[in-house]
């Protein structure tokens, strides 16, 4: 029935393909029926017609790549796969209204290397996630990019529902309309808001919103050295927020975060170099981060603008951290100068680690400027001294663990201090060091991103893993913290068939999805 809508070669249904994508990086178990492939809208609307008339549950994913919140594994047992990645066309960039309308399947680094080779002025809100993860995917989930919220970056959804109707939202649904990606709301209701997080259809298409290219851009690096003062240090970073000082999302890590994603790149530079063995080599980058000064807590945003505008910002961000934390800001200039100077005193080993960091820097500094990278994904296996063949490789096919915890707070210093607080005595009573980044999403609101590491090889310590992270998102609840998007294992965490808003979610799915065929179970009681 499948290969009359795709053609046999985009139905897998060999025991090999679905042990490959069932395999996933959190050692959570599903079972999955089969994966289609389809490469358009059309083939889409194919599949769910067929699946309404079997009532065959599907479960769609972009490119798969949720990493440590279920990876391409439905909620419930039995579902067939619907692998969106074929549908990685690019149907329009708006250079004049700063936009592009991408299919599932087009990835930051796709859409990133055709606004370079087209040499168009705009950059993407890219995230720290891998480089080809998927535009629409990070944003459906309402993921946190760079400069601000994915979620509110998308207009004019395509959408096949659940009960077969092509929708086009905003004013998408009149075929004259001109402006049907400029303005997300159109007339009437906003629909736009019912394919976040749910399981009602399957987003074909949509418009994500681009960024003008900046006359000047920089970095900063500003590092907190007592841990005691972190409440202050938040304070801090929210007033510059707030004060439009820095415009992007600020990300804040703790110790163990920064350890992660700068020690594997500069140990990789060191490589090059020193003649140490591996342990060595690892203690090296991680001394070499230490002798640094990232202390307790570091950190990051990106500032664009004028040259004048920068100036500015520098001035007044040494104002409001001084006492408190100590800035450093990078500048293409400055990396470009150190990268010339340092390459001609590589004799020298002082100046052999410092360049070591310059070139650690450079992929986290491309962030700034909407570049993606891959980078940060070496974190994965940094913490089970472990290293991957290449940055591209896919922790799912490794036995590193990776869970993530991802509560949102109000911006307040004292709230993130009693969210540390719980968070580090949930963690040592399982025996698992906590990765934290506070992600200031704008003024008002955190993003807290906690994940931890294990060996998926040890059942012990997968099964430890998953009681450590269902205890905290549990406590986290009861203290007023909700998770703003959690993994597949724990949707029966955040839902409740009490909730007047879970059982207005469940009545929806009767009306666009009335036989249950889209994701059951994901984000919805049924």
């Amino acid at each position: 029935m499948w290969s009359d809508a795709l053609g046999a070669e985009h139905v897998l249904s060999d025991a090999r393909d679905l042990v490959a994508y069932e395999a996933n990086v959190s050692g959570i178990r599903r079972a999955i029926a089969a994966v289609l492939r389809p490469a358009s809208t059309d083939q889409v609307l194919r599949v769910v017609a067929v699946a309404n008339e079997q009532r065959v549950p599907l479960y769609p994913i972009s490119v798969g790549k949720n990493w440590g919140l279920g990876s391409r594994l439905p909620p419930q047992d039995g579902a067939v796969i619907v692998d969106l990645s074929r549908m990685n066309r690019i149907r329009e960039v708006s250079v004049r209204h700063h936009y592009a309308v991408v299919e599932p399947g087009v990835t930051q680094r796709q859409l990133y290397e055709h606004l370079e080779k087209n040499r168009l002025p705009l950059i993407l809100n890219v995230t720290g996630a891998a480089a080809d993860t998927s535009l629409i995917g990070n944003a459906l989930e309402r993921g946190i990019g760079y400069f601000s919220s994915k979620a509110d970056s998308l207009a004019g959804l395509e959408v096949v529902l659940g009960n077969g109707s092509l929708l086009k939202t905003g004013f998408g649904h009149y075929e004259t309309a001109h402006s049907p990606y400029v303005y997300r709301y159109g007339i009437g209701p906003s629909l736009d808001g019912l394919f976040y997080q749910s399981n009602f259809g399957i987003v074909t298409s949509a418009a994500v919103d681009l960024l003008p290219a900046a006359e000047a851009c920089m970095a900063l690096v500003a590092r907190l050295d007592r841990e005691e003062r972190l409440p202050d240090f938040v304070e801090a970073m929210i007033d510059l927020r707030q004060q439009e000082i820095i415009r992007t999302v600020a990300h804040i890590g703790n110790r163990h975060r920064t350890r992660i994603a700068m020690a594997p790149l500069v140990h990789r530079e060191l490589a090059t170099w020193m003649r140490l063995p591996e342990a060595g080599l690892r203690r090296a980058a991680e001394q070499l981060l230490e002798d640094q000064g990232f202390g307790p807590w570091s950190a990051v945003a990106g500032i664009m603008g004028t040259p004048g505008q920068l100036r500015d910002a520098r001035r007044l961000i040494r104002r409001r951290l001084r006492g408190l934390a100590r800035p450093m800001f990078m500048t293409d200039r400055l990396m470009s100068l150190a990268d010339r100077v340092s390459s001609r005193l590589t004799f020298v080993p002082w100046v052999r680690r410092q360049r070591a960091l310059l070139k650690a820097a450079q992929p986290l500094y491309g962030l700034a400027r909407g570049i993606p990278t891959d980078a940060p994904m070496l974190s994965v296996y940094w913490p089970l001294e472990r290293q991957p063949a290449s940055d591209r490789e896919n922790p799912d096919q490794s036995e590193c663990g990776l869970l993530y915890c991802v509560p949102f707070l109000p911006a307040d210093g004292s709230l993130v201090r009693e969210a540390m607080d719980l968070t580090t005595h949930v963690f040592e009573k399982h025996q698992f060091t906590p990765f934290v980044t506070l992600n200031l999403v704008d003024g008002k609101a955190l993003e807290c991103v906690i994940n931890m590491a294990f060996d998926r090889a040890s059942a012990e310590r997968t099964a430890a893993a998953h009681a450590c992270n269902d205890e905290l998102t549990t406590e986290f609840i009861r203290r007023g913290f909700p998770p703003y998007r959690v993994g597949v294992q724990s949707m029966h965490l955040v839902m409740s068939d009490q909730s007047p808003f879970w059982r207005t979610v469940r009545a929806l799915k009767r009306i666009l999805d009335p036989n249950h065929i889209i994701a059951p179970g994901r984000y919805n009681l049924v």
